[in-house]
């Protein structure tokens, strides 16, 4: 019979008697189990789900001297990108970016760069970071032309359109400013940090975060007081605020970029537990009922005050097209606005030498300037700015003093979103090993998309149902800056590669996940596998299987995959039912699956969780040792211990439970004799005063006929070594000669089974006895002839005590009467 024949019958008949095996099942259904497995169009979510991943494509790769993509904007039909380094204003053609034409005013040449783009009253508007000076110019007509000076600024870093004007962000002295309609610039918030890196407003407020400190600000408009008024909301814990997120619902999302915190790989192991899911439903029901109540979050929520007292609310920021209150143009500048721009921006100007070029290499660069370094370290640096004037975000020479920061939250590892709600209470909703660059809110779901570097990622995170998932992984290094567009779809301006890409609202239409390899330890016979989770109309999940005896099926040829069971919506079955199949994959040692999930644009199927059960035929038990030794004595002349210690190591393959039967022979003696059986424990205690002294060989018999019955069951012997029985104490024969004055004892003394080792003699009831050594001065036999001599015996009796010893501790006196 061919052996592969003779295993397939033989697993036949094992499933036949299946109650004589314990079949063992593998359970995938936590994030950690489908972690191991390579996914194609597909993710995994913390909860333990695999879905579809969301659709991507790369709309447009830039030339090869850019690294970095900062800012995308689109202006009617035409998408705008900001790329560096050496400030370069880009605009999609085809599948290409190609550099705009701008030979006006405010050209851009290789020592500017531009971080910054808004897309305001039907133009498109671009923030200049210079040296000595930034500025603000608007593309009209194919040129750039410069309508807002801004003489003293060294970036501007982030704009952002209200009703009174064009807010711009600032470094490296950490201002904000408000150019109005008469391109009057006045400052509004002096934040004593380097830079203000991002801009967020909603119908009440507008809010910046820092990068020194951490720092959020909200900036309201005081119709009372005729300013802005400025209020810290949130001191994170982290240095640096790289992108904010205000709602209209009042919910204002934080992210934070602290670069030391960047590294590859996740912040902690993949989840192992089950451990439920929030009832998403039952959250927004008590949020709407209770809006001012503390939320429940994975970090204390952090009550922030909101004193002084709100003022009046921000104006509403008018939407990118709107005609309403135009930003001017460098033709319509107002007489004397230049000159109350220095009087504002650049009042330490002046007065402060430019920082040195030593200066400058130390400085350390902000988000979107450190995106050109190494991967791992994330400290990354921008080029462009390399002359001999000019300070980076941190160190400007005329940078003031800040005191030390002292953070309301405990530092952690990793960089965090924070969702502070309308009353002012904080809680951690994303914490992860990597930079957040950008935060952007689908206009469907609760769902926040979590853009990061530096390996590319874009979470997906769902507040409500406490889900995280990581939704794309690209091969870019970091994700920069993104544009939610009309359609749902979302522009994604990345770095390392600087590439176009297009993240669209819907999921892939087909995936793959492919499992781990999974090990059975030995051939086995597969059985059933069920599958579980949510299957929406439309939907569809396949499952194909594979098996084979090499742990690596590109190594060795495996089975073919197995043909497809598909599973699709079923009315008649209930909620979350399990569907069940039968592996048709051969018997071997590895298995592995595949499924093949496919969505209806809006919606992805979800497995939730896979079963697979094997067995594997009865193998025999295995006996590793078995050893039999007396407990040593305690104390010199403590009585010998005739119990002996019979202790074994024995496993079985298929983890059955094992039955022991001792049993013992005579040395030279083929008869077996049983000492004990139905043994269940692995060691045994035997009384050895119950058989003669002699050398004994133990055989012990291992079985597994409580899980294996009848013929199924599997035995295993092992023999011991040779074991010695020694209950007898050596013989002490002695003759003394009393013909002179020294007495002189002569003798041996022997042992059938075991050699001397010690012999002494005490005089007269003396307590202590003296040593002696045998007549060859060894103790190497079972029988050892001594001598005692004894001098200065005064005349009279005396009695002589002799004591002798043999290996196994039996001892032996005799004493003498000597006249």
């Amino acid at each position: 019979m061919k052996p592969g024949l003779s295993i397939t019958l033989c697993l036949a008949l094992f499933a036949a008697t299946a109650s004589a095996i314990q079949p063992v099942t593998w359970t995938h259904t936590t994030e950690a189990d489908f972690a191991e497995g390579e996914t194609d169009h597909t993710v995994v979510t913390n909860l333990g789900d695999v879905k579809l991943a969301s659709s991507t494509s790369i709309l447009a790769l830039a030339d090869e001297n850019l690294t970095v993509l900062y800012d995308v904007e689109q202006l009617g039909d035409v998408v705008y990108v900001a790329a560096g380094p050496g400030g370069k204003l880009l605009k999609l053609d085809g599948d290409k970016l190609v550099e705009v034409a701008a030979p006006g005013s405010a050209a851009l040449d290789d020592n500017q760069q531009v971080f910054a783009l808004l897309v305001s009253n039907g133009k498109l508007w671009v923030g200049v970071s210079g040296e000595e000076s930034s500025r603000i110019a608007v593309l009209k007509d194919g040129a750039l032309d410069t309508v807002i000076e801004l003489p003293g600024v060294r970036y501007v870093w982030d704009m952002l359109r209200t009703a009174r004007g064009m807010i711009i962000a600032t470094g490296t002295e950490g201002k904000l400013l408000l150019a109005d309609s008469n391109n009057n610039i006045t400052e509004i918030l002096d934040a004593e940090q380097a830079n203000l890196l991002t801009l967020s407003a909603d119908k009440k407020a507008m809010y910046a975060g820092s990068d020194t400190d951490g720092l959020v600000y909200r900036i309201q408009w005081s119709d009372e007081q005729k300013k802005y008024e400025t209020f810290v909301v949130y001191d994170a814990a982290e240095p640096e605020i790289a992108t904010l997120l205000a709602t209209d619902d009042g919910i204002l999302y934080v992210g934070t970029a602290d670069a030391e915190q960047a590294r590859p790989g996740r912040l902690g192991e993949a989840s192992q537990e089950q451990a439920g899911r929030p009832d998403s439903a039952a959250a927004a029901s008590e949020s709407e009922e209770s809006p001012g109540e503390e939320p429940s979050a994975p970090t204390e929520p952090s009550p922030i005050p909101n004193e002084p007292p709100a003022p009046e609310p921000l104006p509403e920021p008018i939407p990118q097209d709107s005609p309403e209150t135009p930003l001017p143009e460098a033709a319509e500048a107002a007489p004397g606005a230049a000159e109350a721009d220095s009087s504002v921006v650049s009042s330490t100007a002046d007065t402060e030498p430019a920082p040195s070029a030593e200066q400058y290499d130390q400085l350390r660069d902000l988000m979107r300037t450190r995106l050109e370094n190494a991967r791992k370290t994330g400290n990354l640096q921008v080029e462009g700015f390399a002359s001999s004037g000019g300070g980076g975000p941190a160190s400007s020479s005329s940078q003031r003093a800040r005191p030390t920061k002292s953070s309301q939250a405990e530092k952690k590892e990793g960089n965090a979103v924070y969702r502070i709600d309308a009353d002012g209470f904080v809680r951690e909703v994303f914490r992860e090993t990597v930079m957040i660059l950008k935060l952007i809110k689908p206009a469907k779901g609760d769902n926040l998309l979590v853009l990061t570097g530096n390996e590319g990622q874009v979470y997906r995170v769902d507040p409500s149902r406490d889900e995280t998932t990581v939704l794309i992984d690209l091969d870019n290094e970091q994700l920069v800056n993104a544009l939610l567009q009309d359609d749902g779809s979302v522009l994604i301006a990345a770095a390392n590669p600087a590439q176009l890409i297009q993240l669209d609202d819907h999921v892939a239409s087909k995936g793959i996940y492919t499992s781990k390899v999974m090990d059975a330890a030995q051939v086995s016979l597969f059985g059933s596998l069920t599958l579980a989770g949510d299957m929406p109309d439309g939907c569809s999940v396949t499952i194909e299987t594979r098996t084979g005896n090499t742990d690596d099926p590109e190594v060795a040829a495996w089975s073919p995959w197995s043909a497809a069971k598909v599973f699709m919506p079923d009315p008649d079955l209930p909620e979350l039912q399990p569907r069940e199949i039968k592996i048709d994959s051969p018997p071997a040692r590895f298995l592995q699956y595949r499924l093949t999930l496919t969505g209806n644009a809006m919606l992805s199927p979800a497995v939730d969780r896979i079963e697979m059960t094997h067995v594997t035929p009865n193998l025999r038990p295995a006996i590793a040792s078995i050893k039999a030794t007396y407990p040593e004595a305690k104390e010199p002349d403590q009585p010998i211990v005739t119990d002996m210690n019979i202790e074994w190591e024995a496993s079985d393959p298929n983890n059955d439970p094992l039955i022991y039967k001792l049993e013992y022979r005579p040395a030279g003696s083929e008869k077996l004799l049983l000492l004990a059986e139905d043994i269940e424990e692995t060691s045994h205690t035997w009384p050895t005063r119950l058989v003669p002294d002699g050398r004994y060989v133990l055989r012990l018999t291992a079985d597994d006929r409580q899980a294996n019955p009848g013929p199924m069951a599997q035995t295993a012997a092992r023999l011991s070594d040779p074991v010695l029985i020694d209950n007898t104490p050596p013989e002490i024969a002695a003759q003394p000669d009393r013909q002179s004055k020294v007495l002189t004892v002569k003798g041996d003394v022997s042992d059938r089974l075991s050699k001397i080792t010690a012999f002494a003699y005490s005089l007269d009831g003396a307590q202590e006895y003296v040593p002696i050594l045998p007549d060859d001065l060894i103790f190497d036999s079972t029988s050892e002839a001594f001598t005692v001599n004894i001098a200065d015996l005064s005349p009279g009796p005396h009695v002589l005590s002799l004591k002798a010893t043999d290996g196994r501790g039996n001892v032996s006196h005799r004493s003498l009467l000597i006249e």
